[in-house]
């Protein structure tokens, strides 16, 4: 069957986020053109601007992917399973997806270095890993949750610790347990403490899995 012009537009774009993705891991983003990319991707040097305005965009785009599936993974995670296990499996899958991909975080450091008004890129992209643990955790089931803005700036250090340790590659303990440690101290910080209950289940899910 023939391809439609749609479906042909989506092969390309996706042939040059796999040659983009890969070569700007290879050699970073200052030595990777366009050009280059076109190449790997074989594709005319045109076709780039038919779906990314520069590198840049590129770049945002492959990081805005990886955190889409984050979303994704939450929304399946909150709608099955919510309370204290969801926030923990919520925290976990985080981790699990982005410590993988720290070559992506270090490339968006450089963008941010080389370009100065790409700073805020960081912020926008933080928000979306922000925003399904925010949801979560508004729909607690006790109904104690505190005032908005202060539930979310503890998301926001939440999840900035989380990027921070995966673009460090600091990662104080195994995906399971670092998730442990941060929901104890959300918890904490909302005056919602964990009993030993909690802490004896979700111990055991993860010294099981």
């Amino acid at each position: 069957m023939r391809r439609t012009q749609k479906e042909r537009n989506e092969q390309s774009r996706q042939a040059l986020l796999e040659a983009g993705s890969s070569l700007l891991r290879e050699v970073g983003y200052a030595r990777t053109s366009v050009v280059q990319i076109t190449r790997r991707a074989n594709r005319a040097h045109g076709t780039f601007y038919l779906h990314f305005a520069n590198k840049r965009q590129l770049v945002s785009v492959l990081l805005e992917d990886m955190a889409e599936e984050g979303r994704q993974r939450a929304r399946e995670i909150w709608r099955i399973t919510p309370g204290v296990e969801g926030l923990w499996m919520t925290l976990r899958e985080f981790f699990a997806l982005i410590t993988p991909e720290r070559s992506l975080w270090l490339l968006l450091e450089e963008v941010i270095a080389l370009e100065e008004d790409a700073a805020p890129l960081r912020s926008r992209l933080r928000h979306l890993y922000v925003e399904p643990v925010l949801r979560g955790l508004q729909a607690n089931p006790d109904g104690r949750v505190p005032q908005a803005a202060s539930l979310e700036l503890l998301a926001d250090i939440l999840v900035s610790a989380g990027l921070y340790f995966a673009r460090t590659g600091t990662l104080p303990a195994s995906p399971d347990l670092t998730a442990l440690h941060l929901t104890v101290v959300w918890r904490n910080a909302i005056g919602q403490p964990l009993t030993e209950a909690d802490l004896a289940h979700l111990r055991g899910m993860f010294a099981t899995g």
